[in-house]
């Protein structure tokens, strides 16, 4: 997000002194057509990248407000131990000065890393932890089932109604597997095609 919101500003500015280096059609239009006057489209142009930079930053503003506790998540070992909240200070400089633990954060997944951190002595930066990926992992989920929706409510299957769409999304987004076999074993008469 933050990555994007500097290419924005960047956009901005360049459209602003109609630099199109980073607008190929844009600059090859003005290359193959060069009676056309774009830039005094470009007002144009820098006002779409504005309410598009406003409006990402509206939106996404309460990731901005806890930026701290994601960097603190994601990079432990490359935050400043006084800009972090005074109750995780200490487990922090543990953390930090472990080399082992070090380690462990290159070779393993955030989840892993933090799974792996023993509970009596970093309770607080593992509740942290927990805090940080219940906020990702529920948008995961959120954007997962729009897409199984998405793929499975298409025009080729308008017959589908609402329950069996329910029943669709369900199954494709439990962790669980049926044990087929057995659901097949109590089955009295198995049905064979004609």
């Amino acid at each position: 997000m933050k990555t994007f919101c500097v290419k924005l500003r960047l956009f901005e500015t360049q459209l602003r002194n109609f630099n199109l280096a980073h607008f190929p059609v844009l600059s090859e239009n003005n290359s193959a057509f060069p009676t056309t006057n774009l830039s005094a489209k470009k007002e144009k142009y820098v006002s779409v990248i504005t309410s598009l930079k406003t409006e990402f930053s509206r939106r996404f503003q309460d990731f901005s407000n806890i930026e701290k506790e994601i960097r603190l998540f994601s990079t432990p070992f490359l935050m400043n131990v006084e800009e972090v909240e005074e109750s995780l200070q200490l487990e922090l400089i543990e953390i930090q000065c472990d080399d082992s633990l070090k380690n462990l954060h290159q070779l393993l997944s955030l989840p892993d890393f933090y799974r792996s951190l023993e509970k009596a002595k970093f309770p607080l930066m593992r509740r942290q932890a927990k805090r940080m990926m219940s906020l990702f992992g529920s948008t995961y989920i959120c954007e997962q089932t729009f897409s199984l929706l998405t793929m499975n409510k298409s025009r080729l299957r308008t017959k589908m109604s609402d329950s069996h769409l329910r029943d669709v999304l369900r199954i494709s987004t439990t962790k669980f597997t049926p044990d087929l076999p057995a659901i097949l074993q109590f089955k009295v008469q198995h049905h064979c095609a004609h």
